[in-house]
């Protein structure tokens, strides 16, 4: 399998600015996954695992999709409510992409939930999984575990995929460590901004280019909130 590594754009105020106006009230994580989501080049059939008519992130996917959702929980309205542990209720090759944003770390085999998004997207198609690493223990109903990179890899080469783009979600030390606890007590907002601004300041510091590259790049997305990964049938 082709491994595409794909580091992280160096935090900035544009951005910040840009982020914070764009997705107000959302954590870090989130704004993260949404600058990604809004970034996708998809159409057709496309199924959402782990999604529904509720999902708040819908409006940021191109216009013109054919959606179908699968989902355990009826209040985010799914197309098809299913048992956990269960194959997925689609023929083979059915959709040209599949979205799955913040769900595999809540079945306990995600193994076998890779796999069966590998079997219903057509060849050429794509998977997009979105998952959190540096985050809290937040159970819907439950939280199983967090991946690295390497076991990522892995996991997709044997699903079958011919290649994996992988995006560490990370904007900078001084906020990841903020996004373990999560931000509670007093100007929760306020504290999350100048962790950000925090970062911003550092990385000026430390880097010349454009992403959060080299050695002591990879150390900062060693510790990232989540990974975006795209693997490719």
């Amino acid at each position: 399998m082709d491994y595409r590594y794909h580091p992280p754009p160096v935090p900035g105020f544009s951005r910040w600015w840009r982020m914070t106006r764009a997705y107000p009230g959302q954590s870090i994580l989130r704004m993260l996954t949404y600058e990604k989501l809004i970034t996708l080049r998809i159409a057709g059939r496309v199924l959402d695992m782990g999604g529904g008519r509720n999902a708040k992130y819908l409006s940021l996917l191109p216009a013109g999709l054919v959606m179908e959702s699968v989902n355990i929980d009826p209040k985010i309205a799914p197309t098809h409510l299913v048992e956990p542990g269960k194959p997925l209720p689609f023929a083979d090759g059915m959709f040209d992409a599949v979205i799955c944003l913040n769900t595999l770390e809540h079945i306990y085999d995600s193994i076998a939930v890779l796999n069966e998004l590998f079997r219903v997207v057509k060849p050429g198609g794509q998977v997009h999984v979105m998952v959190p690493f540096m985050f809290r223990i937040h159970g819907h109903p439950d939280d199983y575990f967090r991946a690295t990179p390497s076991w990522w890899r892995e996991t997709f080469s044997r699903a079958g995929f011919t290649a994996l783009d992988f995006f560490p979600l990370v904007w900078g030390r001084a906020s990841t460590a903020a996004v373990v606890p999560g931000f509670r007590g007093l100007f929760p907002r306020l504290r999350l901004h100048l962790a950000m601004m925090q970062d911003i300041i550092m990385t000026r510091l430390a880097f010349r280019g454009s992403a959060l590259a080299g050695a002591r790049g990879e150390r900062i997305c060693n510790t990232a909130p989540g990974w975006f990964m795209t693997g490719h049938k």
